[in-house]
C-alpha cells in the first residue's frame, strides 16, 4: 500500500466524518435516543435495558456542543473509529481495492444509519469491527500479547450490548478446540471476563435486571408473521442489490484452510440461525444483526478481490447505487419540515413544544412511555418522569428515584388514550394520543413494595380467600410516607399473570386508599385455570396497577 492510498483513505474518512456530523445536526431524534440521553445524565456501571457504553459515548458531547450534535457526537466518532477499522480488517486496501471496498461498505444500511444515530448499536459495531481484527491477528500468532489485545476487545463488545457475547461465541466455536490449547486464549477470556466484573457487580446489586428482561422479558406465543417479517428484513437489510454475491460467495468458498473465513462463515449463520430461532418466541428488531455486515462485507471482498475480479464492476456499481439510495433518505430527514410534502419521520419537537406550552410549570407524569417522558424533557429542558404499569414493560426509569422530587407535588399526568377518567383533555403526540390531566398532591407510588402471604399454592376459581398484605416504602426511595387517597387515589390490584401464553387478567382487591392487613377476594369466573403467577400492585384511578411493587407468587388456579 502506497502513500497515495493513505491519502485517499484519509479523505474518504474526512467525507464519512463530515456527512455523519451534519446528519446528527439536522435530522430528528428517535425516541430511543433521548431514552439513551436520560442515561448519560446519570452515567452508571449498567442499565436496565444495556451495558453503559452508549450513555458515555453520548455523554462525550452532551454537556458542550448544542442539541441532537451534541447528543451523538460521540457516536459520529465511533463511527470514524469504525469505518477505519473496517479499512484494517479488509486489510489497508488501495487504488481499485480501496474504490471497491469504500462501495461496499458505503452500500450497507446500518452502518449509515449508525454512523450518526446514538443507540448501543454504535459502538456494538465498533468493538465488533476491531474484534475481529484482533481475533485475526491471533490467529495468525496465537501469544499472549494477541490475546491480552483481543481479549480487551471481547470486554469492549459486552459493555456495548448483550449481543456482543455471540459474536464472541459464533467466531470461537468452530475453532474451540485449538483455541484452549493456547495460553493467549486463555488470557484473552479471563482478561475479557475481569475487565467486564463491574457491569455483573451492578446486576447482581440490581437483582438482575437486564438478564431477567431479555432471558424471560421476550416469550410472546409464536406467530408465523414474526418469521415473515424476520426473513425480509434480512433480504433487505445488508443492501439487497448485493444479494447475489453474498449467496454466490457463500456457496463458492467453504473456507477451508483458512480459520479466519471460517469464523467470519459461522459468524453469518450463527447469528442468522438464532434469531431465526427466536422468532419462536416473539417479534425481533432488525437491527439484531447489524453486526453481519462487515463478515459479510469482508467474505465478499476477498472472494472478488482474489478469486473473481470479474463481480468487482459490477458490485462496486450496485453499492454505489445503494448509497445514493440511503443517501437521498438522509437529506430528507435533514431538509426543513415546512419543505417536505409528507409527515417528517421522527420529528417530535412540535408537539413536545405544544405541550410545554399547555403544561407551564407543571412536570410531566407520562402513562407507559419511557420514550415520550425522555423526549419532552429533552426538547424543552422542563422535568417529566414515566410511571409503569402491568400493561407495558419495566425500565431504566422503573430503578431511577428521580420522581420522588414530584411527590406531594402538582403535576400534569399524560395518560394514554384508554385513561378511565373525567376531566382529561385529549392530547395528540406525534403518532398517537393521549389524555391530559392536571393532578394536586401527585403521590409517588412505584417504589412501594407489597408482600402477599396466607395463600395456599392451587387456588379455586369462584372461591373466597382470604390473605394479608403488608406496604412498605424500602430504604432510599426518597419517599417518607404515601396517601393512596390523595392525587389520583390509589387501588389495590391483584394480576394474574399465565407464562405460558404471556396473557394477564387484573382485578382490584381493596377499596382505594386500603393497603396493610386482610383482603378478601374471590378469582373471577372468567379467569383461565392452569399454572399463573401472582403479582399485586396499586393502580391510579382509571389506570391498570403498577408493574413490579411485589414478588412473582407462582400458583395452580383449577
Amino acid at each position: 500500500m502506497g502513500r497515495g492510498a493513505t491519502i485517499s483513505t484519509v479523505w474518504l474518512l474526512v467525507a464519512w466524518v463530515g456527512l455523519n456530523l451534519l446528519t446528527a445536526a439536522f435530522a430528528p431524534l428517535d425516541a430511543d435516543e433521548t431514552y439513551y440521553w436520560m442515561y448519560a445524565r446519570y452515567l452508571d456501571w449498567g442499565y436496565y435495558d444495556h451495558p453503559p457504553a452508549v450513555a458515555v459515548l453520548i455523554k462525550l458531547g452532551k454537556d458542550w456542543l448544542p442539541g441532537s450534535l451534541g447528543l451523538r457526537f460521540g457516536h459520529v466518532l465511533a463511527s470514524a473509529l469504525t469505518l477505519w477499522g473496517f479499512w484494517e480488517l479488509l486489510e489497508r486496501p488501495g487504488g481499485k481495492h480501496l474504490r471497491l471496498a469504500a462501495a461496499l461498505v458505503a452500500a450497507q444500511p446500518f452502518l449509515n444509519v449508525y454512523g450518526f444515530i446514538a443507540t448501543p448499536d454504535g459502538p456494538l459495531l465498533l468493538f465488533t469491527v476491531w474484534y475481529l481484527v484482533a481475533y485475526r491477528r491471533f490467529l495468525a500468532a496465537p501469544s499472549l500479547g494477541t490475546g491480552a489485545v483481543w481479549g480487551v476487545l471481547m470486554a469492549g463488545l459486552l459493555w456495548s450490548k448483550y449481543h456482543g457475547l455471540m459474536v464472541i461465541f459464533f467466531t470461537v466455536l468452530p475453532h474451540a478446540w485449538w483455541l484452549i490449547r493456547q495460553p493467549g486464549a486463555w488470557v484473552a477470556v479471563l482478561g475479557g471476563a475481569a475487565l467486564y466484573l463491574p457491569h455483573l457487580y451492578w446486576q447482581y446489586a440490581h437483582d438482575f435486571p437486564s438478564f431477567r428482561y431479555h432471558l424471560q422479558g421476550r416469550n410472546d406465543p409464536y406467530q408465523l408473521k414474526y418469521t415473515l417479517s424476520y426473513v425480509g428484513n434480512q433480504l433487505l437489510i445488508f443492501s439487497p442489490l448485493l444479494l447475489w454475491y453474498y449467496l454466490r460467495t457463500f456457496i463458492s468458498d467453504d473456507g477451508r484452510g483458512n480459520r479466519f473465513v471460517i469464523a467470519n462463515r459461522w459468524l453469518v449463520l450463527g447469528f442468522l440461525g438464532f434469531f431465526l430461532y427466536m422468532t419462536s418466541k416473539g417479534s425481533t428488531e432488525a437491527q439484531w444483526t447489524a453486526v453481519l455486515s462487515f463478515p459479510l462485507v469482508y467474505l465478499l471482498y476477498v472472494a472478488i478481490r482474489d478469486r473473481f475480479p470479474e463481480w468487482g464492476r459490477s458490485a462496486r456499481l450496485l453499492g454505489w447505487v445503494t448509497f445514493g439510495i440511503l443517501l437521498v433518505a438522509r437529506l430528507l430527514l435533514m431538509a426543513p419540515r415546512d419543505l417536505l410534502p409528507f409527515t417528517k419521520p421522527f420529528d417530535h419537537q412540535p408537539w413536545t413544544e405544544r405541550l410545554a406550552e399547555r403544561a407551564g410549570d407543571l412536570p410531566i407524569m407520562v402513562e407507559n412511555s419511557y420514550r415520550l417522558a425522555s423526549l419532552y424533557q429533552f426538547y424543552t429542558g422542563r422535568p417529566s418522569w414515566t410511571m409503569t404499569n402491568v400493561e407495558y414493560r419495566r425500565n431504566q426509569y422503573d430503578l431511577w428515584v428521580g420522581d420522588s422530587v414530584f411527590h406531594n407535588q402538582p403535576v400534569l399526568v399524560m395518560g394514554q388514550r384508554d385513561w378511565k377518567t373525567t376531566g382529561a383533555a385529549p392530547f395528540r403526540v406525534f403518532d398517537g394520543d393521549m389524555k391530559l390531566k392536571r393532578v394536586d398532591n401527585f403521590q409517588v407510588l412505584k417504589s412501594g413494595k407489597l408482600t402477599l402471604s396466607g395463600l395456599p399454592n392451587a387456588l379455586a376459581i369462584g372461591r373466597e380467600y382470604a390473605a394479608t398484605v403488608d406496604f412498605g416504602l424500602p430504604a432510599g426511595s426518597g419517599i417518607g410516607s404515601v396517601d393512596l387517597s390523595a392525587g389520583l387515589p390509589a387501588t389495590l390490584f391483584l394480576t394474574v399473570h399465565y407464562p405460558e401464553n404471556g396473557e394477564k387478567y387484573y382485578f382490584p382487591i381493596a377499596p382505594a386508599g386500603k393497603v396493610n392487613g386482610t383482603v378478601r377476594f374471590t378469582i373471577p369466573d372468567h379467569f383461565p385455570a392452569g399454572d399463573a403467577r401472582l403479582e399485586l400492585g396499586l393502580a391510579y384511578a382509571g389506570m391498570p396497577p403498577l408493574r413490579g411493587q411485589s414478588d412473582l407468587m407462582d400458583v395452580t388456579l383449577q
